[in-house]
């Protein structure tokens, strides 16, 4: 494959300004919040210019995405590469609104047409999209330079009715759940000195080995009036289970064997919030957190949550966490990896540093594509898959959009490359540490829609926040709305099929 191109690289500066420009650089993955642009239509296309214009392409094949960072910047700047590489080939980038790209794609794809070759999705969208995607093998893409959390969390789908596990996208980028902190505040030798006196381990958040060190540091913080809040989690009802909770249980989750059953990442599709295997006499997996280590759990982020803004008044969300963090409020955020470009290439982003979770891992979320098994360009989809994935594209992606890599050998790269500035070189060497082995999942089942996942989300909202005193009531009555949820998908299914 040949080198990334100066061409490519100016595309990406390019499209970062106009992306900053419409609406800052913000992004995230794998979840809702996502920057799009401002434009009032359904839909726009996005071509870019071949490099031998006088060459007439004879196939186009077309992408599919959402509007806004990372998906749209990244995916037009491989388009670039590709044509260049692929001459008589032109490469169609088609955004919609973020609410709006699934139900697109969907059309289509459940048509039965090849009009979108490659198609995006995300972490909780993907149960929606595999039934429509081409599966994938190690004799296309190479697995194992794929991050681990990132190919389990979503690269891979399990039918929930069969249960065969199949291989469907690639991710674009990684992305999920870490500490990021004030440097000026961890690296300060004076407060090392006095926290270690005072609780008798690391203020370093690298070394941070699970969230009873997290206690003790929002207690030193607030206790001594350095900052009014100690480490912020996201409070608003809605993240919740599969966020805030999901991060917190996660750690009780991957420790934990009679829970999980030898598997971390959980069964595929439910993730960490279900048993890692499916019991004898179930149809799923049961919830794995309404009981004692879930309750341990719960506790815990009552407790955490008594260091931040009193929910009721002031949620910590996505969207005003950075701010909290970069004011001096608060000293760190359990905040996603994609919060960082709205500071990157500033004057204050060197003073945000980036940690795993406690535990050394990561709360994962984000992007992937795959090819549509209706494509009348199937070689080519996965060409341009190829190109996606490969180390030497997602480092430039990197280095001009901020965006973290999937792939193993990038961050080899980047991490050798001193013509990266340092603070960018940090981010990323955390970023691996936090998704290099193991990760909390979120769910993708069908039943979990967003009316479900609110249920749940307002049982845990309701403890942490004291308007329901016990945590096991909270728990069980969360477990029985995701259980009941999926019993019911499973029911209909049978009715139907026993109809027909």
């Amino acid at each position: 494959m040949k080198a990334i191109s100066a061409k490519v690289t100016a595309l990406i500066v390019i499209i970062v300004v106009i992306v900053a420009v419409a609406g800052g650089a913000l992004y995230v993955v794998g979840r809702r919040h996502t920057t799009t642009t401002a434009s009032t239509t359904t839909s726009t296309s996005t071509t870019s210019v071949t490099a031998t214009p006088s060459t007439t392409p004879s196939t186009t094949l077309t992408v599919a995405t959402y509007a806004g960072a990372p998906a749209q910047p990244l995916l037009n700047a491989a388009a670039t590469v590709f044509e260049e590489e692929h001459p008589g080939v032109k490469v169609k980038v088609v955004v919609f609104p973020y609410d709006q790209y699934i139900s697109n794609e969907l059309t289509v794809l459940q048509s039965g047409q090849g009009q979108y070759d490659i198609v995006t999705y995300t972490t909780t969208t993907v149960g929606q999209l595999a039934p429509y995607l081409l599966p994938l093998n190690s004799s296309v893409i190479n697995e194992t330079d794929i991050l681990p959390p990132d190919l389990n969390a979503a690269g891979l789908y399990r039918n929930p009715l069969t249960g065969n596990v199949t291989w469907v996208g690639v991710p674009i980028q990684t992305d999920g759940i870490v500490i990021l902190y004030n440097k000026n505040l961890f690296n300060n030798a004076t407060l090392q000195q006095e926290f270690y006196s005072e609780y008798h381990v690391q203020l370093n958040p690298e070394t941070w080995g699970n969230w009873t060190t997290v206690l003790d540091v929002d207690q030193f913080f607030t206790s001594h009036n350095i900052t009014k809040y100690g480490v912020l989690l996201y409070t608003d009802q809605n993240d919740l289970p599969g966020d805030t909770f999901l991060a917190v249980f996660g750690y009780y989750y991957v420790h934990n064997s009679t829970l999980n059953c030898g598997s971390p990442f959980g069964v595929t599709g439910f993730g960490t919030l279900f048993m890692g295997c499916v019991p004898s006499g179930w149809r799923f997996p049961p919830p794995s957190f309404n009981n004692s280590v879930g309750v341990q759990a719960l506790e815990t982020l009552k407790e955490l949550v008594s260091y931040e803004p009193n929910p009721t008044q002031l949620q910590v969300t996505f969207y005003n966490s950075l701010e909290l963090l970069m004011s001096g409020q608060a000293v760190a955020i359990a905040g996603y990896l994609g919060q960082l470009p709205s500071i990157a290439g500033t004057p204050n982003a060197s003073v945000i540093g980036v940690a795993p979770l406690p535990g050394n891992t990561i709360r994962i979320g984000l992007t992937y594509i795959g090819v549509s098994k209706y494509s009348a360009h199937k070689k080519l989809a996965l060409e341009f898959l190829q190109l996606v994935e490969s180390p030497q594209f997602q480092e430039e992606a990197f280095v001009q959009t901020y965006v973290f890599p999937s792939s193993r050998h990038a961050y080899q790269l980047i991490l050798s490359n001193s013509s990266i500035p340092l603070y960018l070189r940090q981010w990323a060497q955390s970023a691996l540490a936090a998704a290099n082995t193991t990760a909390y999942v979120a769910p993708y089942f069908p039943a979990i829609t967003k009316s479900v996942n609110s249920q749940v989300g307002e049982y845990l909202f309701n403890y942490i926040t004291g308007s329901m005193s016990s945590p096991q009531q909270a728990l069980q009555e969360a477990a029985a709305a995701l259980a009941k949820a999926i019993e019911a998908y499973y029911s209909g299914y049978s009715a139907t099929t026993s109809s027909s």
